[in-house]
């Protein structure tokens, strides 16, 4: 079985397809192109794909951190605030875009935890967990992340 995971973003989503527990590959995707994408692994995978996206519209909205260096606290969490609304945005749009072409897409709690943020963070740990030997970026690992443990 072939699992795609998603992490949405605003210019570019991370997409990950894996097949029995191994990234076979790690992509960023616009928004336009990600049905398409999703499309053409749906056809070669002959319907036995499951897909998988991370919908931060699951999670309580944001609330004040300790952020002992920033000189304006308020405009810090502004500008957060305002990034995770951008993603819970395209999240819904692109939730709505795949279930329009047909596909069933189960959203996933974002992921948490030490070594999410770790793998995320980090490539060679990401590569050492996952067994994964390309590049990738944080937005592709995160992706992957969900396809394999978002279930």
């Amino acid at each position: 079985m072939r699992i795609i995971g998603i992490d949405p973003d605003l210019t570019a989503s991370g997409v990950a397809l894996v097949e029995g527990n191994k990234i076979i590959r790690l992509e960023r995707v616009a928004v336009p192109d990600l049905v398409l994408w999703v499309s053409k692994e749906w056809a070669y995978a002959r319907g036995e794909l499951v897909i998988r996206m991370e919908d931060p519209n699951l999670i309580k909205p944001t609330f004040p951190r300790a952020m002992p260096k920033a000189k304006n606290k308020q405009a810090v969490m502004n500008n957060i605030s305002q990034k995770v609304g951008q993603v819970k945005a395209v999240a819904t749009i692109i939730m709505q875009l795949l279930e329009h072409a047909g596909h069933q897409v189960k959203p996933v709690r974002p992921l948490q935890g030490a070594m999410k943020h770790l793998a995320k963070r980090d490539a060679k740990y990401f590569n050492q967990i996952t067994g994964w030997d390309g590049r990738s970026n944080e937005d592709q690992r995160d992706a992957a992340l969900i396809a394999l443990f978002g279930g």
